[in-house]
């Protein structure tokens, strides 16, 4: 088994070898270009030369005449901003809620901050909104990747970024209330419904600004947003264990201490900029929008917060070459558990063929290559075998970064006491977090609480119950062949690591 592992290790390396070397362009660009040639055929068989004339006339006299904020304006208009906010950020703007009018400074329902800054006068409303942003008093919630945008090694433009105020009081309060990134979500009213919560902005210029007014409030020594120190991020197998870890890392220090579990926008900028096998541009492309959305989301209003943690989707363990390109000096950690039980976690549920571990067989490149490198077709693999493959896919990317990654990567396995590995190893050695007796003591409580028990009752809730014997005990055949097929290598490998 570890013998066939590494020939598929190897394998996986040269693939990824393969892919840093063929930078391939996005659709948008081939599509843009593809416009421009359309355009140009028309204007030549119609003969309109003094036409095209006259529009060349009129775009040259409409740039310079264009009115766009100087780069001393936006310096102007960011240093207005600071003195404006005073003791409260979020001031100059809370008391703002969008009238369903059509707004001066939106284009294509997208707030122009860049405008909105530089004459506050002719649109105060979007000022307000553009200050909110710049003062952190609202947060990035999702960005969307769309058919318009366009990434490449060195710039990216098009990505829609969404901001609306988070309350991560009930987080803080009982992190098993609120376990997830959606559960905050949904306590602020910051949902697809709550359209009068939402700002929507163009990412590139918001994070150009957002950078640009954090130096100036540096440079000025003036109150403003603190930029949150990134201790340490969670990669995972899934159902081992990672929504405690995020629940404890909060736990730590509730004060301080800033934590995203499974949060939309770093999936995104993981998953969909680029795609898991980097068949739309390279990981590099995909870094640079990953360490924008990392910024803005860790920037705060709250003069207590001091550390940023995060605890990312299992799928986006396929793309952790991209958050070591990203962030190459954090330290994160895998979570992963023995196959029988993982994967029966994965698949307790009334039609298997819907559990995440399968669905991937639809949409996952990797797992494709996995099968390809198998002696089996697509269509003679079960429920049962597609989950272990998935499983294995998201277990080798992450042994492979560990490897590289210079002591920064840790493989930590699931058992019943695994809050003591965090609490001994894991917070203190790795993410290098003091862990005090008050910090271990708000963390061994949170873990007697089953995880994810957003305030319900009964047999599932309330006080965490161990069940790795149980799934092994209630394991099928089917699940048991699976799991050594195609996943004990993984496992195997990683034990070692």
């Amino acid at each position: 088994n570890i013998v066939c592992w590494y020939r598929h290790a190897d394998a996986m390396t040269e693939i990824r070898s393969a892919r840093r070397g063929r930078l391939k362009g996005n659709s948008t660009r081939r599509r843009s270009r593809e416009q421009r040639e359309r355009i140009a055929a028309i204007l030549l068989s119609s003969g309109g030369c003094l036409l095209v004339c006259w529009l060349l006339g009129f775009i040259g006299s409409s740039s310079d005449n264009s009115g766009g904020p100087t780069p001393q304006r936006d310096r102007q208009a960011r240093l207005a901003a600071l003195r404006k906010m005073g003791n409260d950020p979020g001031d100059a703007s809370s008391r703002y809620r969008p009238s369903g009018g059509r707004r001066k400074k939106m284009r294509h329902g997208l707030l122009q901050m860049g405008e909105a800054l530089s004459d506050p006068e002719d649109d105060p409303e979007a000022t307000a909104l553009a200050r909110r942003i710049l003062s952190a008093s609202t947060h990035l919630v999702s960005i969307e990747v769309t058919d318009d945008s366009s990434v490449d090694d060195e710039r990216y433009s098009g990505i829609v970024a969404t901001f609306c105020r988070l309350d991560f009081s009930g987080q803080k309060e009982a992190p098993p209330e609120q376990p997830m990134f959606k559960d905050v979500v949904r306590f602020s009213n910051c949902e697809g419904g709550a359209a009068s919560n939402m700002i929507r902005v163009d990412l590139v210029e918001a994070v150009q600004l957002v950078r640009e007014f954090d130096a100036d409030v540096a440079s000025q020594d003036a109150s403003g947003p603190t930029v949150l120190d990134l201790k340490g991020v969670v990669f995972h197998e899934s159902r081992c264990g990672s929504t405690l870890a995020a629940n404890t890392m909060m736990a730590l220090n509730p004060e301080t201490n800033r934590v995203f579990s499974e949060s939309r926008p770093p999936v995104e900028a993981l998953m969909h900029t680029c795609g898991e096998d980097y068949s739309e541009c390279s990981a590099r492309a995909a870094a640079n929008v990953l360490r924008d959305v990392i910024y803005l989301m860790g920037r705060s209003d709250d003069t207590k917060e001091e550390s940023l943690f995060f605890k990312f989707q299992s799928v986006t363990s396929r793309t952790l070459a991209v958050f070591r390109l990203a962030f190459p000096t954090t330290p994160f950690i895998f979570l992963y558990r023995d196959p029988v039980e993982v994967m029966m976690s994965q698949l307790d549920m009334p039609r298997p063929s819907k559990a995440n571990c399968v669905a991937s067989k639809r949409s996952s490149p990797l797992v494709h290559k996995f099968v390809k490198e198998t002696p089996y077709q697509m269509d003679e693999l079960d429920n049962e075998e597609f989950c272990a493959i998935h499983l294995a896919t998201l277990c080798d990317m992450a042994l492979q970064n560990i490897e590289d990654a210079g002591g920064l990567g840790l493989a930590v396995k699931y058992r019943r006491d695994l809050v003591h590995d965090f609490l001994d190893v894991v917070y203190p050695q790795h993410f290098r977090v003091a862990v005090d007796e008050a910090a271990r003591a708000r963390v061994l409580k949170v873990s007697g609480t089953y995880s994810k028990n957003r305030g319900q009752q009964g047999d599932r809730y309330g006080d965490f119950k161990p069940d790795s014997a149980q799934k092994k005990k209630m394991a099928s055949p089917e699940i048991e062949d699976a799991a050594e097929s195609f996943l004990q290598p993984s496992f195997d490998a990683l034990e070692k690591s």
